[in-house]
């Protein structure tokens, strides 16, 4: 890891101000010009549900204007749902009619383009095109090419649970990283992990009232299959299989996307990029009483900042994707995305822990 000693320290800054090269790509890359730091990636990044205030790349950039000193330009291309790569079956839709991947949605609405790549590709023509390349890279990916109710199911099987996480969350990762850092010669990035979805801590009757919602199971009939009587008959047994998929996911995702960085960092002969795993434990997922996680809130919003704004803009917006190219989302899935996302005090935990590791780029 690339570290400076407080003599080093001084001597980057006082090359700052002077536009001075000190050689190497560093945190404080384009010292004579704005710092430059683009987000790409997707909900986890993108902050889902909460005000831009809130959001741990926000956090984050605050921190670097008050530490370096310098205006910090952040440029973000994450949205909700985009997947690594574009996806062959979409792509083939999107080409029928002529759409190009970069077609604007609400970052909120999740799907699954632009993806990570576009995302990556369409940041570096533009700072081309002033002549600029980023300083920092943060992003989140890999859970959208396999979907949260995969990584969740009773029924799945895990051997094939962890062949795709290995595929996306190794491999196709490593290709972005490698695409990010070709177009960005002098900047950091930032791996951002992924939480554990639900633990033992999760209570049952909010999980369930939560998938529920989810299926748009009629709000006056749930007291019938949620209840202390009915619900251990079913689905306590569902709960333990998703609880040891979700330790499955956890656990197989931050080995493999600590083995992307090391891969990257082994081919440039520096040590470019990190992983940061995500601060957040089992005790903080999805409906446990300490979450840090969005919960679901009555009348089927979730407990966020988007909520209503989200939900009117999926119904505008997946149907009519639906009839133009015949792909389809659910729009109930897209109403409720925030549930299970960091809420502020979770996004704020984030933002600590990659502050600590921004730190000791400093030291």
């Amino acid at each position: 890891m690339l570290k400076l000693d407080r003599r080093s320290f001084l001597k980057a800054l006082s090359a700052s101000v002077l536009g001075l090269t000190l050689g190497g790509p560093r945190l404080l890359a384009q010292t004579d010009t704005a710092f430059e730091f683009l987000v790409v990636g997707d909900s986890v990044i993108w902050g889902q549900g909460l005000e831009e205030k809130d959001k741990f790349y926000s956090l984050t950039a605050d921190w670097l204007r008050k530490t370096l000193s310098t205006s910090v330009n952040v440029k973000v291309k994450a949205h909700s749902g985009s997947t690594l790569k574009f996806h062959a079956h979409e792509a083939a839709k999107y080409a029928k009619i002529g759409r190009d991947e970069n077609f604007f949605y609400e970052p909120e609405v999740n799907v699954g383009f632009p993806s990570i790549s576009k995302q990556i590709e369409t940041a570096s023509d533009e700072y081309r095109s002033e002549g600029k390349t980023a300083d920092l890279i943060m992003l989140t990916g890999g859970i959208t090419d396999i979907s949260t109710s995969e990584v969740l199911d009773p029924k799945g099987n895990d051997a094939e649970l962890k062949r795709d996480i290995q595929t996306h969350l190794r491999d196709d990762l490593y290709d972005v990283l490698e695409l990010a850092a070709a177009r960005n010669p002098k900047a950091k990035i930032v791996v951002v992990g992924y939480y554990p979805v639900i633990t033992k801590y999760s209570q049952s009757s909010k999980l369930l009232n939560a998938w529920l919602e989810a299926l748009s199971f009629p709000r006056f009939l749930k007291f019938v299959p949620n209840n202390p009587l009915v619900r251990p008959l079913f689905f306590d047994k569902l709960r333990k299989r998703a609880i040891e998929r979700s330790r499955l996911w956890f656990e197989t995702s931050n080995t493999c996307m600590a083995e992307a960085v090391a891969k990257l960092n082994q081919k440039l002969g520096s040590e470019r990029a990190f992983f940061v795993r995500s601060p957040l434990t089992d005790e903080h997922a999805t409906e446990a009483p300490n979450s840090r996680l969005f919960r679901m809130g009555k009348g089927g919003y979730v407990k966020d900042a988007k909520a209503r704004e989200r939900t009117r803009d999926c119904r505008e917006t997946l149907p009519k994707l639906k009839k133009e190219t015949g792909i389809d989302y659910p729009v109930r899935l897209c109403e409720v995305a925030a549930i299970g996302h960091p809420d502020p005090a979770g996004s704020r935990m984030y933002a600590d822990a990659i502050i600590e590791r921004l730190a000791s780029e400093l030291k």
